[in-house]
């Protein structure tokens, strides 16, 4: 049973709105894409693992994706994925890395082979390590029954070919398609019963509730400033900015596509580039590229977000 779904993480989305905000010629612009593309595959990768993780072998599992938790101690991690059950949890970090990969089991890096050598993608061994540690001392705190923790690395690419396969490699790395039988093997070596439905419920919920998504601001990460990004409704065919009202809709000056529901989503990038959530009608005519402020505040209510204050104080909040 699904008990809490994946959900884009803001990093991601941020990156997203940059895609779509920052122009080309920028300098920070290659940057940006890097890691938009790393976030977006691997956001892809843990994709194609929920749905193989979702063929469990009975109904007891508990399953959540993207947890970002802080540990007894403070220190926040992400688990891609964990499964609890009464007899044990697993945890599943997925890697959506193509080509020829291997694991170096005496620095337990993550090794691809290019044509320009050898590239090094940090450590998923002692990662894992970690996050089995800081989920065992939270279930500790809790006092909730002392139960196996499992870990499984998860190669999520379709065109990745593991090299060097040592018993080690096979017993805790798997490929997503194969994950179904690696749970089930999991599972039917377990003999013992640690939790109770009420021990699995009360973890879960201690889980959702500390959990945390990142606090993550683009534009002081990247050190840009307010002019570095495109401004007003974005045309969705021609990519064109800014669009002109138009009675009812948002007409392309370019390539002439008119559409009505487009500000919904603009006003969306608002908080994600960094300028905060809180909005005002000065604020959203520089960012939307109008000239009336009437016609801002008429496009403001439209939008139906909640706001404190009146006439020329007022203040949007943007979720």
């Amino acid at each position: 049973m699904i008990t809490k779904d994946r959900e884009k993480p803001l990093r991601l989305l941020a990156h997203e709105a940059a895609m779509r905000r920052v122009p080309k010629t920028h300098p920070k612009h290659p940057q940006l894409e890097q890691e938009f593309y790393r976030l977006h595959y691997g956001y892809k990768g843990e994709q194609a693992m929920d749905y193989y993780s979702s063929f469990l072998p009975h109904e007891d599992y508990k399953v959540l994706h993207g947890l970002r938790i802080p540990d007894t101690k403070g220190r926040h991690f992400q688990m891609d994925s964990l499964l609890i059950s009464p007899t044990h949890c697993l945890i599943l970090d997925s890697k959506y890395v193509s080509g020829k990969i291997e694991f170096d089991e005496d620095t337990g890096s993550l090794i691809r082979h290019n044509e320009a050598g050898q590239e090094r993608l940090g450590d998923p061994f002692a990662q894992l390590a970690r996050h089995k540690i800081q989920l065992s001392s939270i279930i500790k705190d809790l006092k909730l029954p002392r139960l196996p923790i499992y870990t499984q690395i998860v190669i999520t690419h379709k065109n990745a070919t593991l090299l060097k396969k040592s018993p080690i490699i096979l017993k805790n790395v798997v490929f997503h398609t194969n994950l179904p039988t690696r749970i089930k093997e999991i599972d039917n070596t377990q003999t013992h019963t640690y939790f109770s439905n009420k021990d699995a419920n009360k973890l879960v919920k201690t889980l959702l509730k500390i959990h945390q998504d990142e606090n993550f601001n683009l534009m002081n990460y990247y050190g840009l400033s307010s002019s570095s990004f495109i401004r007003g409704v974005i045309c969705p065919i021609c990519s064109h900015a800014p669009m002109q009202k138009s009675y009812q809709k948002w007409l392309c000056l370019k390539c002439g596509h008119s559409e009505k529901e487009l500000l919904q989503q603009t006003i969306k990038d608002y908080p994600l580039l960094g300028f905060g959530n809180k909005i005002t009608n000065r604020e959203f005519r520089e960012f939307i590229c109008l000239h009336s402020s009437h016609i801002a505040y008429r496009e403001l209510l439209s939008l139906n977000i909640p706001h404190q204050g009146n006439k020329k104080a007022r203040i949007y909040f943007i979720e």
